[in-house]
């Protein structure tokens, strides 16, 4: 090997191994900083851990004469939304009323000393029916995945006071929380594109907001008031004094319902008991219907989604 050679070979030795140090420099400079980068971050950022969330205590709670029905999302909007709730409550209401009434007779033939005839369970059936038909809204709740909640009930007292049972004692109800409300915002609604300006303006909420609805969508029947929701959703080619008069309709037909109902039954059970032979019971009723004798209703309060453009009416008795 020559001279030059030997000098060339040498040469390109050292270059080689000046990279060599400068990579091994560069990657102990460099390693640190990456897993700060990609590790150490990580481990002082931490995600923000969800709590779960508190629902309604009479959710899970259980009541004799209160049941909760739930429903999701509805793609027919909140109308039908509501309407599956209510039916789901009404439908574990009724067994809860039937052993309610059961209860009652058995309690009331022992401390008679008499027998209940099967003609008298076929009665508590019938009855049963008429109180879940009077069964009302006591409160209701959206959750995070908007699932709607609905707690219905049906009164203790009338019950008591109209099959006999004067020895009732007062049952303990779960107490309902207070609502966080807003108050409405007319601007919000001003802003919605659901109708023209000049309509918005004719539409005045008096109640405050809770889940951004009106209070009365949750709690209709408070504070001695019987009231009804009607919701009518908007569509194509109906003004909005149409679409009012649709939502109203529903609310009041829903109320004098329940009215009709309340007197309906009460002509019903006031012959319960017509006597009794060799221990048995033995019974007699009469339907009187009196539909002129049903209070009527008006329009309480009014509510517009300024999102979905549904029309909510508050209807209470006079």
């Amino acid at each position: 090997m020559s001279k030059t050679e030997k000098s060339l070979e040498e040469h390109s030795i050292e270059k080689s191994n000046l990279y060599k140090k400068i990579w091994d420099d560069m990657y102990k400079l460099t390693l640190p900083l990456l897993i700060f980068l990609f590790t150490g971050c990580s481990l002082t950022v931490q995600p923000e851990v969800k709590q779960n969330e508190q629902l309604p205590t009479w959710v899970n709670s259980f009541e004799p004469l209160r049941a909760v029905g739930s429903s999701e999302v509805n793609f027919q909007g909140i109308y039908s939304q509501r309407l599956e709730a209510m039916n789901k409550a009404r439908n574990d209401l009724a067994h809860n009323l039937r052993s309610y009434i059961t209860s009652v007779f058995d309690s009331e033939s022992k401390t008679q000393g008499e027998k209940i005839s099967n003609k008298s369970s076929d009665k508590v059936t019938a009855l049963s029916e008429i109180f879940l038909n009077e069964s009302y809204q006591v409160d209701a709740y959206f959750d995070k995945n908007a699932r709607l909640y609905v707690l219905v009930e049906s009164s203790k007292e009338k019950i008591d006071r109209l099959i006999g049972n004067t020895k009732a004692k007062k049952t303990h109800k779960t107490a309902l929380s207070v609502l966080k409300t807003r108050p409405f915002d007319k601007d919000e609604l001003m802003k919605s594109r659901c109708y023209a300006p000049n309509i918005l303006k004719t539409i005045t909420t008096k109640s405050s907001l809770y889940q951004n609805k009106p209070v009365w969508f949750f709690r209709p029947n408070q504070n001695g008031v019987m009231g009804s929701v009607g919701i009518a959703e908007k569509e194509e080619k109906r003004t909005f004094e149409e679409q009012k008069r649709v939502a109203l309709s529903l609310a009041k037909a829903s109320l004098e319902k329940r009215l009709k109902t309340q007197i309906i039954s009460e002509h019903e059970v006031l012959k319960i008991v017509n006597g009794d032979t060799s221990g048995e019971i033995f019974e007699t009723s009469s339907v009187v219907k009196s539909a002129s004798k049903v209070q009527p209703s008006v329009e309480k309060d009014i509510w517009l989604d300024p999102y979905s453009c549904e029309l909510y009416v508050w209807s209470v008795a006079k």
